[in-house]
C-alpha cells in the first residue's frame, strides 16, 4: 500500500523555514549590554557548604553565571537599577533574592534550600521553568526517582504518579491514562515531537518508546492545548532524549542503563554517546528489551512475550546562541497479545523517524528567541495470526512547529507560533476498520505573560483548523476550533518564595479522532464490534485548575482540585443486539459487544495531593492521594474506565549518595462502572528498594535494587482489558544499574 502523505512538501516547507530563521540568527548581530560585575556566593541553608555548578539568572534579561567548586559566582554586564536574581542548582529548590546594581562592582551571597519535590520541567511552557511556578500541576521522573518507577513500558514505569494510572492489554501494550482520560485526549511526545504511533487507537497498541532511553520523563496533567493542541485535552507525557543536541559539548560524555527483571524474566540496555568540539555536537544512541511470559500470583499468562530494539543518532551545529541539526531513529518491536485469537496474536510496530530542529536566542529586532521543529514518522505494524499476516497497519505523519519569542514590552513577555500536521493511516486485512484517511491539521497560538515581583498573570489563545479525507466514499469531515487559558501565580512576599497559589482556566477544545470517525467493524484488540459516526462534532471542555504548593527547607507538598466539564463527550456507549440487527441488517458481531462512538455532556473533577516531609535528618516520609469522578451530566452514569482513588504513602533513608525504604499503594474499590464494565475490589501494594550512587572523576555509578509487589498480592487493574481473565504481575525483583561520564 503506497503511502499517500505529502511529505516531500511538508519536508520541504520544512527546510526552508529551518534554513531561513538558522540564517537570520546567524546574520542578526548581538549587542553587548553594558554594566557592572555582580559576584557573590551560594551556600546550602542547612549545612553552609558551597553549592556548585548552579546557574545564577538575572530575571528579566539573558544575563546568567554558573557557580564554581567553592560556590562563588560572577555576572558581567549587570545594568544598575533594581534586579531579582534567580539562582537553579539540581536538587534545590529555586531561590530568588532583590538586589539593587549601582555604578560600581555588587556582591550578593545567597542560601539555597535543599528541594525535597520540585524540579524544572520544560513541557508547561514555552520556556522551561520550575514546577513551584507552573500553572498547572506537572510530574517530573529523572535519576533515581525515574529507575526507582522503571518499568518494561510506558503507561507502568508513570502508573503511580499523581494522576497517573495505566491502560494495558498486558505488559506490551501499555499506556498512560491521565485524570480519567485516555486515547485521542492524552498526548505523547518524543523531544516535544509526536510519536507517531497508534497506541492511542486501540487497546493492544502499545507506545513505541523504550522509558529506560529517557534522561527525564515529564507529564502535565489537565489541558495543554494552547501549546500543543486538541490531543492534549487531557494533559501530555514528553519523554526527553535531547536525540538533537541545542547547547554546546566539548569532549565526550554519555551513560548506560541496564536492568533486570524477575516476574517476566525480562532484561534491558540503553546507552547513549555525546561528543563534541564546543561547535558541532552529535549524540547517538541506543537501546534494546526482551522479556518472557509475564507471572501472576494465579501463574504465567501466555503470549506476554516482547522484544524491541532501538536506535537515533543526531548531529548538531551548536554556537553561543544558536544550533541547528538533523537526526534519524528506527524501532523495532514485537509482543504478544493474550486471550485474543485463542491467544496467537503478536503485534510488530516499527518506526523510521526523521527530525529537524533549529533555535536562536539574543536575537535584535521584535523577536528575541526562535524554535523550530520538524519531525517526520513512518510508521508500520503487522498483526501476526500464528506466523500469517491479519492486518497491515500504516500511519505516516509529518508535523512542524515554530515559535517566536517576542522581545518583553514593559511586564509583558510571551510567545507566538504555529504547528501543521499531516497525516496518512491506512489498513488492509481482518481488522481494517477504516478506509485510508489522510488527515491535516493547522494552528496559530499566542502564550503571553505579565509579571510583577509577587504576582504573574498568564494568558493565550490557540484556532486549530482540521480536516479529514476518506476513501471508500465515505464523509469528509473539517472542523474549526478555538481553545484560550487564563493563568495566575501568586507568590506571597511574606512567604519569601516558599508559597505558591496557582489557578488556571481554560477553554479547550478536541476535534473527534480518525477511529471514532470512521471505524466500522469486528475489532478484537477493543473486545469490541465498534460503530464510527461521522456526524460528531468536536468536543468543548471548560475546566479549571487550583493548586497550592509550599515547599521548605525540611516539608514540601501541593493539593490541587480540577473540574473539567466537556460539552459533545466522545464514548463507547454499547448497543443491545436487537438494535444493532436493526440498524445494520446482515452484519455479523462475531459475537463481541457491539459499542457505538456517540457523544454526549460530561464532567470530571477530582483532588490531587503529595507532600515529602524530612522528619529527622535523614529520614523521609512521602504521602499522595488522587481521586477522580467523572460523570454524564444528564444522567449522573459513570464515564467509562475511570480510574480508583489511590493513596500512596513511603518511608526513604538517606544518607549521601544512599537510598533506602519502602512504598504502599492503596487502591480503592472501583464499582462506579458504565455498562457491561464490571466491578474491580480494591488492593495493597508494597515496594521496597535500596539505590546507591557511588564514581571517581566523571564517571557515576547508580544501582537500584527494587522488590515490586512484595507480598505477591492478587490485584487486577481497572483499566486493564482482560482484567476479568487474569490479575497484574506477582512479586518481582527489580535490578537496575546506570553510569554517567
Amino acid at each position: 500500500m503506497g503511502s499517500r502523505l505529502a511529505a516531500p512538501r511538508a519536508l520541504a516547507l520544512a527546510v526552508v523555514t529551518f534554513l531561513s530563521l538558522t540564517a537570520a540568527a546567524a546574520a542578526a548581530p548581538q549587542a553587548a549590554a553594558p554594566g557592572v560585575t555582580l559576584s557573590g556566593r551560594l551556600y546550602h541553608s542547612v549545612t553552609l557548604k558551597p553549592i556548585a555548578d548552579a546557574v545564577v539568572l538575572v530575571e528579566g534579561t539573558k544575563l546568567e553565571g554558573k557557580s564554581k567548586a567553592d560556590g562563588t559566582y560572577s555576572i558581567a554586564g549587570v545594568p544598575p537599577g533594581d534586579h531579582h536574581l534567580v539562582v537553579v542548582a539540581p536538587g534545590f529548590v529555586a531561590a530568588r533574592a532583590d538586589v539593587t546594581v549601582g555604578n560600581a562592582p555588587a556582591t550578593l551571597d545567597v542560601a539555597v534550600d535543599p528541594e525535597l519535590h520540585y524540579a524544572e520541567v520544560v513541557s508547561v511552557s514555552p520556556d522551561a521553568r520550575s514546577q513551584f511556578d507552573a500553572y498547572q500541576p506537572t510530574t517530573v521522573l529523572s535519576g533515581q526517582d525515574l529507575a526507582k518507577q522503571l518499568q518494561n513500558g510506558l503507561g507502568a514505569t508513570l502508573a503511580n504518579q499523581p494522576g497517573v494510572a495505566e491502560r494495558s492489554f498486558g505488559p506490551g501494550p501499555s499506556r498512560p491514562v491521565i485524570r480519567g482520560l485516555d486515547g485521542d485526549r492524552v498526548l505523547i511526545l518524543e523531544d516535544g515531537q509526536r510519536v507517531g504511533d497508534l497506541s492511542s487507537q486501540s487497546g493492544d497498541h502499545g507506545v513505541t518508546v523504550n522509558p529506560a532511553s529517557a534522561s527525564t520523563i515529564e507529564v502535565v496533567r489537565g489541558p495543554a492545548t494552547l501549546l500543543y493542541g486538541s490531543n492534549a485535552i487531557g494533559g501530555l507525557v514528553n519523554i526527553i532524549s535531547d536525540t538533537i543536541p541545542t547547547k554546546p559539548v566539548s569532549g565526550t560524555h554519555g551513560g548506560a542503563t541496564f536492568d533486570f527483571g524477575s516476574a517476566a524474566t525480562d532484561a534491558g540496555a540503553a546507552a547513549d554517546l555525546l561528543v563534541g568540539n564546543a561547535k558541532w555536537a552529535m549524540h547517538a544512541s541506543g537501546s534494546g528489551r526482551r522479556s518472557g511470559d509475564v507471572s501472576t500470583p494465579e501463574g504465567d499468562v501466555e503470549n506476554t512475550q516482547s522484544r524491541a530494539g532501538f536506535g537515533s543518532v543526531g548531529v548538531a551545529y551548536t554556537g553561543a546562541r544558536s544550533y541547528f541539526g538533523g537526526s534519524y531513529g528506527y524501532d523495532d518491536t514485537k509482543y504478544g497479545i493474550p486471550f485474543v485469537e485463542e491467544g496467537n496474536i503478536q503485534l510488530t510496530p516499527r518506526r523510521h523517524m526523521f527530525g529537524l530542529r533549529a533555535g536562536a536566542d539574543e536575537l535584535t529586532g521584535p523577536f528575541q528567541s526562535y524554535r523550530v521543529l520538524f519531525g517526520y514518522r513512518h510508521y508500520r505494524h503487522d498483526e501476526l495470526e500464528g506466523e500469517e499476516v491479519g492486518t497491515q497497519f500504516e500511519n505516516d505523519t509529518a508535523d512542524v512547529n515554530v515559535q517566536a519569542k517576542h522581545r518583553a514590552v514593559g511586564r509583558l513577555s510571551g510567545t507566538i507560533g504555529g504547528s501543521y500536521l499531516n497525516r496518512a493511516f491506512g489498513a488492509i486485512g481482518e481488522e481494517a476498520l477504516a478506509p485510508p484517511v489522510d488527515e491535516n491539521a493547522t494552528a496559530l497560538f499566542a502564550y503571553e505573560e505579565l509579571t510583577w515581583p509577587h504576582v504573574t498573570v498568564q494568558f493565550g489563545g490557540r484556532i486549530n483548523w482540521a480536516s479529514f479525507s476518506p476513501e471508500g466514499g465515505l464523509p469528509s469531515r473539517d472542523f474549526t476550533d478555538g481553545s484560550a487559558s487564563v493563568g495566575l501565580l501568586y507568590r506571597p512576599a511574606a512567604a519569601n518564595d516558599k508559597l505558591t497559589i496557582a489557578v488556571s482556566l481554560a477553554r479547550a477544545a478536541r476535534n473527534p479522532a480518525l477511529e471514532e470517525l470512521y471505524f466500522f467493524g469486528v475489532h478484537p484488540g477493543n473486545f469490541a464490534f465498534e460503530i464510527g459516526n461521522p456526524n460528531l462534532d468536536s468536543e468543548t471542555a471548560f475546566g479549571v485548575d487550583a493548586s497550592l504548593r509550599w515547599r521548605a527547607p525540611r516539608f514540601s507538598g501541593e493539593v490541587s482540585y480540577f473540574r473539567n466539564q466537556i460539552d459533545d463527550y466522545v464514548f463507547r456507549n454499547p448497543l443491545t443486539e436487537a438494535e444493532f440487527e436493526d440498524r445494520f441488517p446482515g452484519e455479523d458481531s462475531e459475537g463481541f459487544p457491539v459499542v457505538e462512538f456517540v457523544a454526549a455532556d460530561s464532567v470530571l473533577q477530582g483532588i490531587e495531593a503529595h507532600a515529602d516531609a524530612e522528619i529527622v535528618t535523614g529520614l523521609f516520609a512521602e504521602v499522595g492521594f488522587d481521586l477522580v469522578r467523572g460523570e454524564l451530566r444528564g444522567s449522573g452514569d459513570a464515564l467509562p474506565k475511570m480510574p480508583p482513588t489511590r493513596v500512596r504513602g513511603g518511608v526513604r533513608y538517606q544518607r549521601g549518595a544512599l537510598q533506602v525504604g519502602g512504598e504502599v499503594v492503596a487502591a480503592a474499590k472501583q464499582d462506579r462502572t458504565f455498562g457491561a464494565e464490571t466491578p474491580t475490589d480494591g488492593y495493597n501494594l508494597l515496594k521496597l528498594f535500596a539505590s546507591y550512587s557511588f564514581g571517581s572523576g566523571q564517571r557515576v555509578n547508580t544501582i537500584t535494587a527494587r522488590l515490586d509487589n512484595a507480598t505477591n498480592e492478587l490485584y487486577r487493574n481497572h483499566l486493564s482489558l482482560i482484567k476479568d481473565y487474569v490479575p497484574e504481575m506477582g512479586r518481582n525483583f527489580k535490578l537496575v544499574y546506570s553510569v554517567k561520564f
